[in-house]
């Protein structure tokens, strides 16, 4: 990836001292959930909206495809400019001609809402994070002319995999979409071969652009004032930050955690993350290894209560079967902590194996119990590992170099 160009960046400023200005040109950050919504392209999206405000150059404004949302309904959340609307594709599998004909009776007022937004917000660019085939209406806008800004797309994972299930005519739609997006993000090098391959003719505009940390801002944004549980006092625990599904590799961790208890009593896992379909049959597991005791589950932790957690564990793991380039890790890094993870998908690209952190194969129980117990028993190392992927965080990993790699795609 280039460096950026320092000389082509704007002077940062505080929020507050451009919150009341309109005459800047706007980006408009789509997503598929609220900004309430837990997960790394939440995070990603929360900084990149973070960073323009802090340029000052490029006003943001956060778009919600929200299906109550017939027409455009504008609010002020968590401080944030935001944008509900209904964006649908013409065709999906379950709705057949039905669906089509709405979408094409809708036209003529998404068509005039979306043209109303770009003109009133004086739209440079519009960029689709966890992009689907709702992003649809926005390329057809660039194929009739009436929107001429920019169309960029964010992969982080996840998508890709959606996109790449989806049926014949979905595929057509897609390749509609590619054409007249111009640029595509992915956000690390290994999912940008991948969305390369997806995106077939279209995969020159591809770019890398991997997510970054504003190390400062984060852990000033940490709520200390809530405390830890009280079943965390005073108690040494491993950290595991994820959805609890099954691609996260929860189960594996939980069986090597089970070897390293039997050298380390006392030691308890600590499971921090959004409820999904595998928390039962990870509680089960839980009780059949006999752990359940050491075994602490917490859903839905507010964003800004991580990092209490980080602060105080004495290792983060992530065995993780697939992952884009997990923000998680970035913020682990920014308090310090060691880190096991699985060597999948953009993880290498931030841990290098034995220099800042402990990289294992996925699905590898006997590996994953042996990098905990290293670092449970070998605290200066495990100190050095936190400090080295602190300082590659600061130096390759900031958000503001994020916000320059996309400001160069938005001009």
């Amino acid at each position: 990836m280039a460096e950026s160009d320092p000389s082509m960046a704007a002077p940062r400023k505080p929020p507050e001292a451009i919150a009341a200005t309109s005459v800047r040109p706007t980006c408009v950050i789509v997503l598929p959930w609220d900004l309430h919504h837990a997960g790394g392209v939440t995070q990603v999206v929360a900084s990149l909206y973070h960073e323009l405000l802090l340029a000052g150059e490029i006003e943001p404004l956060v778009m919600v495809t929200r299906w109550s949302a017939f027409r455009p309904v504008e609010q002020i959340v968590d401080g944030r400019r935001t944008v509900y609307l209904r964006l649908w594709p013409p065709w999906t599998e379950r709705g057949a001609i039905v669906g089509l004909l709405k979408w094409v009776l809708a036209s003529p007022v998404w068509i005039f809402d979306l043209l109303r937004l770009c003109r009133r917000y004086r739209v440079l660019a519009i960029n689709v994070h966890y992009p689907g085939l709702h992003v649809f209406p926005i390329a057809l806008l660039r194929f009739l002319r009436l929107y001429r800004g920019a169309l960029i797309l964010s992969f982080h994972g996840g998508d890709l995999d959606e996109a790449r299930k989806a049926g014949r005519i979905e595929h057509a739609l897609w390749r509609f979409v590619l054409q007249f997006t111009t640029a595509i993000v992915a956000c690390s090098r290994l999912l940008a071969t991948a969305v390369g391959e997806f995106a077939g003719k279209a995969a020159r505009k591809v770019h890398t652009i991997q997510n970054g940390l504003d190390i400062d801002h984060f852990l000033k944004d940490v709520n200390r004032a809530s405390g830890l549980p009280s079943g965390l006092i005073d108690r040494e625990f491993i950290l595991a930050i994820a959805t609890w599904e099954w691609g996260k590799g929860l189960d594996v961790l939980l069986r090597a955690f089970s070897e390293v208890r039997r050298n380390h009593p006392g030691i308890a896992l600590v499971l921090v993350g959004r409820p999904s379909e595998a928390e039962s049959s990870l509680r089960t597991l839980a009780e059949e290894l006999g752990i359940v005791g050491d075994v602490l589950f917490f859903g839905n932790v507010p964003h800004r209560e991580i990092g209490l957690y980080l602060e105080h564990a004495k290792a983060f793991c992530l065995p993780s079967r697939g992952e884009g380039l997990p923000i998680v890790i970035l913020e682990a890094g920014a308090c310090h902590l060691p880190v096991v993870a699985t060597r999948v998908g953009g993880i290498p690209e931030i841990i290098i194996d034995g220099d800042t952190g402990l990289l294992i194969d996925r699905d590898d129980v006997t590996a994953l119990a042996a990098a905990l117990a290293r670092i449970l028993s070998a605290p200066d190392f495990a100190r050095r590992l936190g400090e080295r992927l602190h300082r590659r965080v600061v130096t390759d990993f900031s958000s503001n170099r994020v916000y320059q790699d996309y400001r160069k795609l938005m001009l």
